[in-house]
């Protein structure tokens, strides 16, 4: 796929032992290497799939540290209960407390899409409630479509936090995907697009209400172990709750970044051109490797379209955007009547060399 993964690291991935099996008879590479030098028996291993492991050392398979594998046979040696067996027994039992009946849920409207299902406004033991769907007929046309969503829902399923929106359940049949999160009012576009009927703006307070809580749900994300980058930051993205807090949400896109003992500057290569194009890192849209500091470039912008109330370079479409910002090196034009210290904000944010970014956590000491 995009990120250099095969058939075989997905199936070594989601513990589909008969396909590894064919996919080793037939002559499968068991060492090809996706684009951060993940090997097929690594996924495997990170995901407990000890069988798979198995198969996998007997066609030749190493991974990218290959005392893993020995160090996982050796504890399996003449044991009835191993490391694996209590991970999976925990996933299970977090599983099982999430995993719920499709018919619980009571079906109101279709409120929107995200990039990977529908969204609909239900009802769920009494409450009101978000749900992301996935019909059977797009999960069989779409497999990678199934392997994504499935993804997103396992990324929220880790993360608790206030300005996150939160998964509160799941439900997966033959039928229908369904990730049940909590509720939200409307998003910081639908805000945008008001006030640019209604010729208002979003008040100073709130803008840098919403900055902050912004900045302390990535701070968040990229605190994680491992760190998430969510590659989609833009307004559509970004929820407001009825009590008017502003969430993250949409990790359709997301990745967990690999090698988190490494140094968190570390670049590393992931999909070219992903996420939106008005919002994008340069180095994003050149295909270059990239950082955390991608979603960073992304919060300036947002933060920008804040302050102003027009989206950056409004008279560009969003491609025409990207490359304004990539191949020009151009940056939005920022206006005299924005706080100084504000205006030298977004100028590091967005700055052309990511390391000279700042973090979200020294973004929130700022504001």
């Amino acid at each position: 796929d995009y990120d250099n993964r095969t058939a075989l690291h997905l199936a070594a991935g989601e513990g589909h032992l008969d396909v590894v099996e064919i996919l080793c008879k037939n002559g499968a590479d068991v060492n090809v290497m996706d684009r951060w030098g993940g090997k097929p028996l690594d996924d495997a291993l990170q995901k407990g799939n000890a069988e798979v492991a198995k198969v996998l050392k007997r066609y030749g398979a190493t991974c990218a540290k290959d005392e893993d594998f020995n160090n996982l046979h050796k504890s399996m040696r003449n044991m009835s209960v191993t490391s694996v067996d209590i991970a999976r027994t925990s996933e299970a039992e977090e599983d099982e407390n999430l995993r719920v009946d499709f018919d619980e849920l009571e079906m109101i409207e279709r409120i929107g899409a995200g990039a990977f299902g529908e969204i609909y406004k239900c009802r769920w033991r009494g409450i009101l409630v978000a749900a992301k769907c996935i019909k059977a007929s797009k999960i069989q046309k779409e497999w990678l479509l199934k392997n994504h969503f499935r993804r997103e829902t396992a990324i929220m399923r880790r993360l608790r936090h206030p300005n996150i929106v939160m998964m509160l359940a799941y439900s997966n049949s033959e039928d229908v995907e369904v990730m049940i999160s909590e509720i939200m009012r409307c998003s910081l576009l639908d805000i945008f697009k008001a006030n640019s009927i209604s010729g208002s703006s979003i008040p100073k307070r709130t803008q840098l209400i919403y900055a902050q809580q912004l900045a302390q749900g990535m701070n968040h994300l990229h605190k994680s172990r491992p760190p998430i980058i969510h590659r989609d930051l833009k307004p559509a993205n970004l929820l407001i709750d009825f009590s008017g807090t502003l969430k993250i949400a949409d990790f359709g896109l997301a990745k967990i970044r690999p090698n988190p003992e490494t140094n968190e500057q570390e670049a590393f290569m992931m999909t070219g051109e992903t996420g939106s194009y008005r919002f994008m890192a340069p180095e994003v849209f050149r295909h270059e490797e990239y950082t955390e500091t991608v979603d960073v470039y992304s919060y300036a912008m947002i933060f920008y379209y804040m302050l102003r109330g027009i989206p950056p370079w409004s008279g560009l479409s969003g491609v025409d955007a990207a490359t304004k910002a990539a191949v020009d090196g151009d940056r939005p034009f920022i206006p005299r009547y924005v706080d100084e210290r504000l205006a030298t904000l977004l100028k590091r944010c967005w700055d052309e060399n990511p390391r000279a970014r700042p973090s979200f956590e020294e973004i929130v000491r700022s504001l």
